[in-house]
């Protein structure tokens, strides 16, 4: 089996088990990776690449836009439907003019988002119950004790 294709079966797997927040995060991944491949193909002068790497993490865009929950979302869904929609023009800006400084800023503005995606999964995760191990406040007459 080729190396593309088990990473690609690892990916599936890893996606079928994944939370909604991990799904996002997941995404986030793929879009920063492609504007970084963007912004290598910019400095090269691989305008094919350079437009395929954006084209994909335009159609990333899409469906993160496309699966908020504007109703149920309130505040945090409007407000990243406006970050997409800005990402998209400035990404499609940055394609037309070639200009890496806005490729670079769509890049980190991806990263800081992310980061705030990976604080919503910390806090969705409650820890497991702990057992408590400690001994007894009282001491019980004929108890067993190790």
């Amino acid at each position: 089996m080729k190396q593309n294709e088990i990473s690609r079966r690892y990916r599936e797997a890893e996606i079928r088990g994944a939370s909604s927040v991990e799904c996002v995060i997941m995404m986030y991944d793929i879009a920063i990776a492609d504007l970084r491949k963007s912004l290598g193909c910019l400095s090269a002068g691989d305008i094919e690449g350079r437009t395929n790497a954006l084209v994909h993490c335009l159609n990333v865009l899409e469906q993160l836009q496309g699966s908020l929950q504007m109703e149920s979302g309130g505040e945090a869904a409007r407000q990243l439907y406006r970050f997409y929609s800005l990402a998209r023009a400035k990404i499609l800006e940055g394609q037309l003019k070639c200009r890496a400084p806005l490729l670079q800023e769509i890049l980190a503005s991806f990263q800081r988002v992310r980061e705030m995606w990976l604080e919503v999964k910390g806090q969705s995760q409650t820890p497991p119950p702990s057992e408590s191990w400690a001994a007894p406040a009282e001491s019980h007459a004929g108890a067993w004790s190790a």
